[in-house]
C-alpha cells in the first residue's frame, strides 16, 4: 500500500483533483454563452456569437494544457528533466493566471463572485502545489 504513497502519485491526485474540480468552472462558460449579461458591448453585430468564440478558445487552451500536463506527469523516469518540470509550470501558470491577473489593474476583470473565486482557488492551487511536490523527480540526483 505504501508503495501507491509516492511523491509523483500525490503530485497526481492532486493536479487530477484540481483539473476535475475546474470542470465546474468550464462549464460556467458554457452556460453564460448567449445570454446578455455576459456581452462585452451590446451594440456590436458579433457580440451575440463572440462569447462562443471566447468559450472554444478557453476549452481548447484550457484542455490542451491539461492534456499537456498530465502527459507530462506520466513520463517515464528517464525522460523527466528540468525543462519538462519547467513546462509544467509555465503551462500551469497560463492555464490560472488569468483568474487573478487582471484583477488588481481592472476590477471588472475580477471574479464575479466570492464562490467563483473560491472555486478558481480550489481549482487552482492543488496542481500548482502538485508540481512543485513533483519538481524533485524532474532534477536529477547528483
Amino acid at each position: 500500500m505504501q508503495q501507491y504513497f509516492t511523491r509523483m502519485n500525490i503530485a497526481r491526485f492532486l493536479v487530477i483533483f484540481g483539473f476535475f474540480v475546474g470542470l465546474r468552472s468550464i462549464y460556467f462558460t458554457w452556460s453564460h454563452i448567449g445570454s446578455d449579461l455576459f456581452l462585452l458591448t451590446p451594440e456590436s453585430p458579433l457580440a451575440l456569437s463572440h462569447s462562443w468564440h471566447h468559450f472554444f478558445r478557453e476549452v481548447f487552451g484550457d484542455f490542451g494544457a491539461m492534456i499537456g500536463v498530465l502527459m507530462l506527469l506520466w513520463l517515464p523516469r528517464p525522460l523527466r528533466a528540468p525543462a519538462i518540470w519547467w513546462a509544467m509550470l509555465v503551462l500551469l501558470l497560463g492555464f490560472y493566471a488569468p483568474f487573478w491577473v487582471g484583477a488588481p489593474f481592472m476590477i471588472e476583470l475580477a471574479a464575479p463572485s466570492l464562490d467563483a473565486e473560491i472555486q478558481h482557488l480550489i481549482m487552482a492551487l492543488p496542481p500548482l502545489a502538485a508540481v512543485f511536490l513533483a519538481r524533485k523527480e524532474y532534477y536529477p540526483s547528483p
